[in-house]
């Protein structure tokens, strides 16, 4: 299953600013732990505030916080602020273009009918449930921009 950029840092957006409860949050903080340009991350906030779905601040301790509590956010709102047309599975390899089924293709309804339970799945999903199954708990994630790469050897010595 491939979804967008949007859709997919949408969803971490969301996530970011669930686990960080207090005070409101930069753009740049929330884009650093993901390696993703700012301008991106504010046109993806600037999307969930239209939605209502985040509120923003000015000043020097703005920024953006939830404008609900996670159980009451569903990830459905989060698509229909993001995506202007609902998005549909790719199947196979993206680069390759992907294998997308058309009505004529025999197996077509097969992949329509998992489309459809993902589709009302994601929908139904809270960002509650995103927060309660992520793997990384909030206080111990480092960002992963801030993660040093181990120092390589120097050939020649022993």
């Amino acid at each position: 299953m491939i979804t967008s950029k949007r859709l997919g840092y949408g969803v971490c957006v969301l996530y970011e600013l669930a686990v960080r409860k207090d005070g409101y949050h930069s753009a740049r903080d929330v884009a650093e732990g993901y390696r993703v340009p700012e301008a991106f991350v504010r046109k993806i906030l600037l999307d969930l505030r239209r939605a209502g779905l985040v509120t923003a601040q000015k000043g020097r301790t703005g920024g953006y916080r939830l404008a609900h509590a996670p159980k009451a956010i569903k990830l459905g709102q989060l698509i229909k602020a993001l995506e202007p047309v609902t998005p549909n599975l790719v199947y196979g390899r993206q680069r390759g273009g992907g294998f997308a089924t058309g009505e004529e293709c025999p197996v077509a309804p097969f992949w329509q009918g998992l489309e459809t339970v993902f589709t009302q799945a994601l929908a139904e999903s809270t960002l509650a449930d995103v927060v309660n199954q992520s793997r990384v708990p909030a206080k111990k994630r480092t960002p992963a921009a801030k993660v040093a790469a181990p120092r390589a050897r120097k050939k020649g010595r022993a």
